[in-house]
């Protein structure tokens, strides 16, 4: 009865279509086929992800992510542990402050 608890939920989450941390997301066609995004944070007009396997962080506007969404070009595909997405996080934190870091140096 567990399983059909934790699965129904998912199913009602992915009606919703605004992802919550720890969730990943599975790209089936398009840009970023292949890739699973994992969803880190949101601001007021973009989501961030950081891509499996390929370790690049990934910033969707909302209004293109409810698109994707829509049109089953992205779908849910699994809710990750918590110690695997410290790791992840940590990951997307480190990108983002080496970009900093380059765009600091050029200018």
């Amino acid at each position: 009865m567990l399983k059909f608890d934790y699965i129904n939920r998912l199913l009602k989450r992915r009606t919703n279509g605004v992802p919550k941390v720890k969730e990943v997301y599975a790209c089936g066609t398009g840009t970023y086929v292949g890739e699973m995004l994992v969803f880190c944070k949101k601001d007021l007009d973009s989501y961030y992800f950081i891509s499996i396997p390929k370790n690049i962080n990934r910033v969707i506007p909302i209004d293109k992510f409810n698109f994707a969404i829509a049109n089953k070009i992205i779908e849910l595909a699994h809710v990750l542990p918590s110690d695997v997405f410290k790791i992840c996080y940590k990951q997307h934190e480190y990108n983002r402050s080496n970009l900093n870091t380059k765009k600091k140096e050029t200018k």
